[in-house]
């Protein structure tokens, strides 16, 4: 053992590039992957800690839209008594005052249910009767931490919104980081944090989720049949198909329309799965390029082993051992490199992980040591039983150089493809958020900015709009109730008008003043825009989509859900771009708007800012302004897009870096491989350049081969993948060209470095050597 340490050493010495290149390149191939699969393990076990998930559903609709109305409650339970227990619950950010001071933060408005249902478990205070009363609230154990300190915060009044005065009943634990729902603080159902109760019980006012526990045993397609049945005939729902949706499914469904829960995309997991099998294979095959690369140099030290009485297993064991240590010291290095690529990988997913914690994870810790012993094992085998079955006048004639060549040109092929592929990905990534921040949204989107309204600005803002208005740099202002990207509230269903029958789903709704459109840029094509005589009139305004879609003739007598249309707008984008166009009515109600809209010349942006923000607080002085650009505001929209790109940029370096690696390894064998040849051409007049093209016409094969199998399969997946939007890029061909220029040039670099070494040579020198 001593011996073979020994050798390990002293060839690491004699190679430090190489074996530095090679250990470092699977360390960092190896904090990759256990973080990745850290964070897959997390994403995947996200609300699986709740008691009932097993029998834990929620309520949603065929279109999508996983929202119901409050009125839907009782009917759902008496139509199902196999429901064991179910809450509704909306979520919101909501503003309180405690000791003068204002602060924002994550409420829940639901019923008692929530506590079981959600598996919620109480700190301190009352255990029973929560939630009945308008006036009681639950606080979590890390806001009670943050607003009242070491201080017993049962009994303590917190203000919410418009000086609603609430009692702290209990203290209840964190939601967990697995947790799909977040929240600092729980009322009661009726407790409205949106701006006003009108409308709770109307059909049409979908705002909650419906979230039950099944009695064990008991068939969901059973409960599903009979919520949709008693369902049908509230005005509404008579088409509307429903769905029971498994709870630990929501957290990777991306089709529901605003709802209460965080959502993460499945697609990426799946391809961070692949990622980790990806750059564990290439991290094995550049392994074995290298290794057996360096191996071709030792025929001498093998050959006195063997005339000193050496046998076949002694040199097994040597090379065995000896790439265990590598293996060793390699994953020594990938624990620092973990540590050092964690702020990374933060940024990238929003997630922290901890080399260490993740390392306890048994599922990790398994994989860790499977992957040392059998890397460590395939690494050493390899070239073990190539060398180590030849006999010791064939390794000092050199007659044996490991033949077999074209393994390793297999292996760099499949490196190159997984390279030139994540390079074409990137690529298409980049394009496609590129194309979907700079398409045209219908509406002017610059210098237009929102305020929400909070506590006393919620009942001013005709009068704010109109002080706003006095300054020469705000150009327009209008109030709304939601806005575009972030609308509210919808409506699905049927009705009649005229003994005519209209139906449409998921129309969504958004409540206006009147200028709206002006604000926004907005154009008018049929009808007219709002006026301040259409107060209680119940009137709206639908986009041309609707129109058509509604098939109106004259909307002078045409009316959507009860309201009267006056006019139809331009289409324009309400959604991100995963999500076609959709319908849209605006409906006039002066008296119950949350947002603020204001369009700036752009001139003094910060002192601007600062008039909207003085204004806001003559109105309410402890007014938590935040002001959000729609510019930037739908740019973020792609943060997950742009995520994906970063952490393909990440794996497309790595896969770079390894599959030249591999290149340059089959380089050095190639160059030591063909040794006598060069001599013999240089001998006989060959030039460098000649040579050089000799010696890298091989590798090009290998790299147009590697182009010609990634381009179908990289074509196929990117398709895929921009299904996920509704408006996307082409494919452009020159998308596929530049990446496998860029692939092409790179590979031809690493290779010619060692060609270059081998044409340049001396060939007497070679010649003697052979």
């Amino acid at each position: 053992m001593n011996t073979s340490i020994k050798s390990y050493f002293r060839n690491f010495k004699k190679h430090k590039l190489i074996y530095g290149i090679t250990i470092g390149g699977f360390a960092i191939s190896l904090a990759v992957l256990v973080m990745i699969v850290s964070y897959i393990i997390e994403e995947k076990n996200v609300d699986k800690h709740f008691a009932n998930i097993d029998n834990m559903y929620r309520i949603k609709q065929a279109d999508g839209n996983a929202q119901i109305p409050k009125r839907m409650y009782q009917p759902i339970l008496d139509a199902a008594p196999e429901i064991d227990k179910m809450c509704m619950l909306g979520a919101s950010s909501v503003l309180y005052e405690y000791n003068n001071e204002k602060k924002w933060a994550k409420a829940v408005t639901t019923s008692e249910a929530f506590i079981d249902v959600f598996s919620v478990d109480i700190i301190k205070g009352a255990t029973k009767d929560l939630l009945k009363a308008k006036t009681d609230v639950l606080i979590t154990e890390g806001f009670a931490q943050r607003v009242f300190g070491d201080k017993n915060p049962l009994g303590e009044i917190l203000e919410f919104g418009n000086k609603e005065k609430k009692e702290v009943r209990a203290v209840i634990a964190d939601p967990r980081e697995s947790s799909s729902l977040k929240y600092d603080v729980i009322f009661n159902l009726d407790q409205e944090l949106f701006g006003s109760t009108r409308g709770y019980n109307e059909v049409s006012y979908k705002m909650f989720d419906a979230v039950f526990l099944l009695n064990p045993g008991v068939s969901s397609a059973e409960t599903e049949a009979k919520i949709t049945e008693i369902l049908k005939p509230y005005e509404g729902y008579n088409e509307t198909l429903l769905n029971v949706q498994p709870f630990k499914d929501v957290y990777f469904d991306l089709k529901g329309d605003n709802d209460q829960f965080n959502h993460a995309n499945i697609n990426m997991i799946k391809l961070l799965s692949w990622i980790v099998i990806i750059i564990l294979v290439l991290a094995v095959f550049n392994y074995i390029n290298l290794t057996t690369a360096l191996n071709s140099e030792r025929h001498k030290e093998i050959c006195i082993r063997k005339t000193t009485g050496a046998r076949r297993e002694t040199i097994f064991s040597q090379f065995l051992s000896e790439s265990y240590l590598s293996c060793f010291i390699a994953m020594f290095l990938a624990v620092g490199f973990a540590i050092i690529i964690s702020p990374l990988f933060k940024d990238l997913f929003g997630r922290e992980v901890n080399i260490f914690e993740a390392l306890q994870n048994p599922q990790i810790l398994f994989a860790v040591i499977l992957i040392f012993v059998v890397i460590g094992g395939l690494t050493g085998a390899l070239p073990a039983l190539a060398a180590s079955k030849y006999n010791a006048i064939d390794l000092l004639q050199r007659k044996v150089l490991l033949k077999n060549s074209n393994v390793r040109g297999v292996f760099n092929t499949i490196q190159l493809t997984v390279t030139l592929s994540l390079i074409i990905a990137l690529s298409i990534i980049t394009k496609q958020i590129n194309f979907v921040k700079t398409k045209d949204v219908g509406f002017n989107k610059e210098f237009l900015l929102e305020v929400r309204l909070q506590g006393k600005t919620n009942d001013r803002a005709a009068v704010i709009k109109e002080n706003l208005l006095k300054y020469p740099d705000i150009m327009d202002v209008t109030a709304t109730h939601g806005r575009p990207f972030a609308i509210y509230s919808s409506s699905s269903g049927s009705w009649k008008k005229d003994s005519v029958e209209y139906e449409i789903d998921n129309l969504s709704v958004m409540n206006s003043d009147t200028s709206f459109l002006s604000a926004f840029g907005l154009e008018i094509v049929k009808g007219r825009n709002f006026r301040l005589t259409d107060k209680g009139q119940n009137v709206c305004i639908i986009n041309k989509k609707t129109y058509d879609y509604l098939q109106l003739d004259d909307i002078d007598e045409s009316e959507v859900f009860g309201s009267k249309i006056v006019g139809v707008v331009k289409d324009f984008h309400f959604k991100d771009m995963h999500q076609e166009l959709g319908f849209i009515q605006l409906k006039y109600d002066p008296d119950n708007l949350s947002n603020l809209n204001i369009r700036i010349s752009g001139n003094d942006i910060p002192g601007t800012l600062q008039l909207i923000k003085n204004t806001l607080k003559e109105f309410e002085p402890n007014l938590n302004f935040e002001p959000r650009f729609y510019d930037e505001w739908i740019n973020t929209m792609y943060r997950k897009e742009e995520n994906q790109a970063k952490a393909i940029v990440i794996y497309a370096v790595i896969a770079l870096i390894l599959s030249s690696l591999g290149l340059l390894g089959l380089a050095r064998f190639s160059a030591i491989r063909r040794t006598k040849e060069v001599g013999i051409r240089k001998v006989n007049g060959a030039k460098i350049r000649e040579i050089l093209v000799m010696l890298n016409s091989g590798f090009l094969k290998w790299i147009v081969i590697a182009f010609i199998i990634a381009c179908p399969v990289t074509y196929y997946t990117m398709n895929k993948w921009l299904e996920d939007f509704a408006y996307k890029t082409n494919l452009s061909w020159w998308v596929f060209v530049l990446s496998g220029v860029l692939v092409l040039g790179i590979s031809l670099l690493t290779v010619s470095w060692q060609s270059w070494r081998a044409a340049t040579r001396n060939p007497v020198e070679a010649l003697r050597y052979e």
